[in-house]
């Protein structure tokens, strides 16, 4: 598991812990890539969780985006963590 992961799954609500723990996190020149294996959780992810990602992301001096996809698709493209939530 990388250490963005890891930091990802320190905090944050259950279901959001459960939605990303069977994703893949990537990040990529400062895109944060969320894919989770279903489309409902990716837009469980955006939806439900939206404030657990931010407050996580914002604290993470690498991330610049989020994009979230599901199965491969991306759902919600690149757009700044700031801006998304």
């Amino acid at each position: 598991m990388n250490s963005i992961k890891l930091r990802l799954l320190g905090d944050g609500r259950r279901g959001y812990r459960q939605l990303i723990r069977f994703s893949t996190v990537v990040v990529d020149k400062g895109n944060l890539i969320i894919d989770c294996p279903i489309h409902d959780d990716a837009k469980a992810l955006h939806q439900q969780f939206a404030s657990d990602l931010y407050r996580i992301a914002s604290r993470l001096k690498v991330i610049q985006t989020v994009e979230i996809k599901g199965n491969g698709e991306t759902l919600y493209e690149p757009c700044p963590v700031r801006i998304i939530f």
